[in-house]
């Protein structure tokens, strides 16, 4: 059995111990400050006589840490106080924003998740944008009044009289987190003295989905870290689009409108040299072979509408790209079913697709265009009789 030393004080930072047991996964000591995975928070690392402590995880009464080396008898431990305190940060702003959401929107969080870049909890219901707002400075304004934290263990009967905001666990023994006059919930995690150690919470994302919602955010240091990045970053777009922060927003709406117009008239421009081109093609012959590198389906479409125009021709295109493509058009005089054909033709680029008796298009991920086509050129002309 493992003493649990950040039961009694998260803060410890150092600590001595004894190897009682030895385990496949690693060594079990009589006390440890090493908080093992578990209630959605990571576990510590550091180093156990200057050894790594790669994981630490519980089994039952014991607390089993991975070593990167063989270790007996007496040892010194030290934690890393850096991931320990941005644990205590993450995982304490969860309680306070939890709680938030229940007495703004009567939310109650079904799942929490405390990851290397970023932290969320799943609510049980679709939260309205200005109540995601109003939980926000919720927690915040009882970041700044700097609440005590306080922590105890408490009999199963106890704690059903306590003002929990779930009902306790069925356990004997019940380890609770309360801040004074706002929450109150079982939690084996370890937390700071005041909630004024969390710094700030800043939400970065919602999703909603069938009726649940899920909040990403960020606590302290975190937090702190992401505003200077976002700052940095409106700053440097600031100064790539010679904008002020204020007018920023509608600097990019300008950019992005006149993007647009560009790429519309691009577009335009490039239909009617598809078509240009697709006339030229018809002049060569009944039936019209080509591969374009570099070139997607609409360009192929464009080309091959164009050559189906003139009475009598047939378009077999292909087009090179991340994936290949293949478009096969004819004139409305003719009579064949491209669609019988299409299935072999796109065998060779591992492809799907489909159309009508007259225009079929695919793509797949296959490289070799030119044994499509050449598929499509035999099966046409034996249907046409050349």
């Amino acid at each position: 059995m493992t003493e649990r030393l950040y039961y009694l004080d998260p803060y410890l930072k150092e600590f001595s111990a004894t190897v009682i047991k030895k385990t496949d996964k690693g060594v079990v000591l009589d006390r440890t400050a090493f908080f093992p995975t578990g209630g959605g928070q990571p576990c510590d690392l550091g180093t156990l006589n200057g050894v790594d402590v790669t994981d630490v995880i519980e089994d039952g009464d014991d607390v089993i840490h991975a070593v990167a080396s063989p270790l007996e008898g007496e040892v010194r431990g030290v934690i890393d106080w850096d991931r320990r305190r941005d644990h205590m940060q993450q995982h304490h702003g969860q309680h306070l924003l939890s709680e938030a959401f229940v007495r703004v929107a009567k939310a109650q969080t079904s799942s929490f998740h405390l990851g290397r870049q970023g932290c969320s909890i799943d609510l049980d219901q679709s939260i309205a944008p200005v109540d995601i707002e109003r939980a926000e400075t919720l927690t915040n304004m009882v970041i700044y009044e700097n609440r005590p934290v306080q922590i105890g263990f408490f009999g199963h009967d106890e704690a059903k009289n306590l003002p929990m905001r779930k009902p306790p666990p069925a356990e004997e023994r019940i380890r609770v987190v309360t801040v004074n006059d706002y929450d109150c919930q079982a939690c084996c995690g370890t937390h700071p003295r005041t909630t004024g150690e969390v710094g700030v919470v800043c939400i970065t994302g919602v999703e909603r989905q069938k009726g649940t919602t899920r909040v990403h955010f960020l606590c302290g240091y975190r937090a702190l870290n992401e505003a200077r990045e976002n700052a940095r970053i409106l700053k440097s777009l600031g100064q790539k689009l010679s904008a002020g922060r204020d007018d920023l927003e509608k600097t990019v709406d300008r950019v992005m409108a006149d993007f647009a117009e560009a790429r519309r008239q691009l577009n335009a421009a490039e239909r009617k040299l598809a078509e240009q081109l697709g006339r030229e093609l018809a002049a060569r012959g009944r039936v019209v072979v080509e591969v374009f590198e570099g070139r997607g389906i609409e360009y192929l479409r464009s080309v091959a509408t164009a050559v189906a125009t003139t009475p009598g021709k047939v378009a077999i295109l292909g087009g090179t790209g991340e994936t290949s493509s293949v478009v096969v058009a004819r004139s409305s005089d003719l009579s064949l079913d491209l669609r019988t054909i299409f299935k072999d033709v796109l065998a060779p680029i591992q492809g799907k697709g489909g159309g009508t008796a007259h225009f079929v298009q695919g793509g797949g991920p296959g490289a070799d265009v030119r044994a499509a086509l050449k598929v499509a050129e035999e099966k046409i002309l034996a249907n046409l009789g050349a």
